[in-house]
């Protein structure tokens, strides 16, 4: 009997050209008409996410590895541990691009090769899978139908058309951004657009109701990225308190002077807030700073890095076409040694066979030369004969004039 989990090895398993035919064949089979309608929803993957099911297939360890390191490089950035997050880039980058070498490798030999466009969807799709649980999740199953793109601190969006949801192959880029900014915290937001505003709203509307209950307004500038909100809480409670030493100091009896220090007291310490509002402000200011430059340095490495594949990719089809016409002059070669051994072979044989020959023909120049010296001797011998012929002729004829 048909089952899911056996089809969805099959036709994510299997070569691409053929999944359309090995997947209607199996709703065919199906006896079932809910399963035939879940193995007719499977859709096909795109070049990209074919050569990722074949490498996640092909190594059962890789799972784990962009599980671990996704989580270590997640740390890092809660944590702003500099040398870690440099550390760990780098490593991201040299097993994202051998992953990358090792899936067209793959797809190669399983006669779907990858072209440069697709290369990249690749790499965008495990550096996507190394920032996000869920890609990681996805691309663990081995039944991607698009590739996915990291597209932020922690934000994915989807690299292809399909529907994600069809076979649980990929993930839907909006949730999985707005998902990631509620997850990385105060601030996070502010590197994602509109959710900014949002985040910037809802502190004035903070400090307006801190204001209503008999707090500070100041107080609400302490939420400010960099663990500045607690100090927030604490000035609020202070406050609270200065209020209350307020109220006690207009009881009768308490001295005259004392308004004039709580409020000298009050200035400073709204003075203090202040200050220390700046310095949040201006520490926010050197982050987003810092962010803007690193995501600058993060392009540009990324477009050598870009540029470094193409190079890579150039080189190798170089290097495989020079390798092919070695391999044609070799053989070249090889035929051209073949040849010029036979002719060696020929020419020794009738360097061999010179000294017999030019024995026979000194010994038919002299069978020639007596045969010349015999019909010589045998002309001058047959011109001796002509005469006396001639002679006796002669002599017969006048013999036989004097006949009467």
């Amino acid at each position: 009997m048909v089952s899911l989990d056996d089809v969805v090895d099959d036709l994510y398993g299997g070569p691409l050209d053929g999944f359309v035919a090995r997947r209607d064949a199996a709703v065919r089979a199906a006896q079932d008409r809910d399963l035939a309608r879940r193995i007719g929803a499977l859709r096909k993957p795109t070049l990209a996410a074919g050569a990722v099911n074949l490498l996640i297939r092909d190594d059962p360890t890789l799972a784990g590895t962009l599980r671990d390191l996704g989580q270590s490089l997640r740390d890092a950035e809660r944590s702003l541990d500099g040398p870690a997050l440099r550390d760990l880039g780098r490593q991201r980058r040299a097993l994202v691009a051998g992953w990358a070498a090792q899936a067209r490798r793959l797809a190669a030999a399983a006669g779907q090769p990858v072209s440069a466009a697709a290369a990249q969807e690749v790499e965008r799709t495990l550096t996507a899978a190394l920032a996000d649980p869920r890609v990681a999740a996805a691309v663990a199953a081995g039944t991607l139908t698009h590739g996915t793109e990291h597209v932020g601190f922690g934000g994915v969006g989807s690299g292809g058309d399909d529907d994600a949801g069809a076979d649980g192959g990929g993930v839907d880029g909006r949730t999985a951004d707005a998902a990631q900014a509620g997850a990385d915290g105060p601030g996070a937001a502010e590197y994602h657009g509109g959710t900014a505003h949002g985040r910037r709203g809802a502190g004035r509307a903070r400090r307006r109701s801190s204001g209503a209950a008999g707090v500070d307004p100041e107080a609400g500038a302490k939420a400010a990225p960099g663990g500045a909100g607690t100090d927030g809480a604490a000035d609020g409670a202070a406050a609270a308190r200065g209020g209350a030493r307020r109220r006690a100091s207009t009881a009768p009896g308490r001295d005259a002077g004392a308004p004039d220090r709580a409020r000298a007291a009050r200035d400073r310490e709204h003075e203090r807030r202040e200050r220390e509002a700046a310095r949040a402000r201006e520490r926010h200011v050197r982050a987003v700073a810092a962010v803007a430059a690193a995501e600058s340095d993060l392009e540009r490495v990324t477009e050598r890095h870009d540029a470094a594949t193409t190079a890579e990719r150039d080189a190798t089809t170089a290097l495989e076409d020079a390798e092919r016409e070695s391999a044609q002059a070799y053989a070249a070669e090889e035929e051209l040694v073949r040849a010029l051994a036979d002719v060696r072979r020929r020419l020794a044989e009738a360097r061999a066979r010179l000294p017999r020959v030019d024995e026979q023909l000194v010994a038919a120049r002299t069978r020639a030369r007596e045969r010349e010296k015999a019909l010589r001797a045998v002309g001058r011998e047959l011109d001796r004969a002509s005469s006396a012929a001639e002679r006796a002729r002669d002599q017969e004829r006048r013999a036989a004039a004097d006949l009467p």
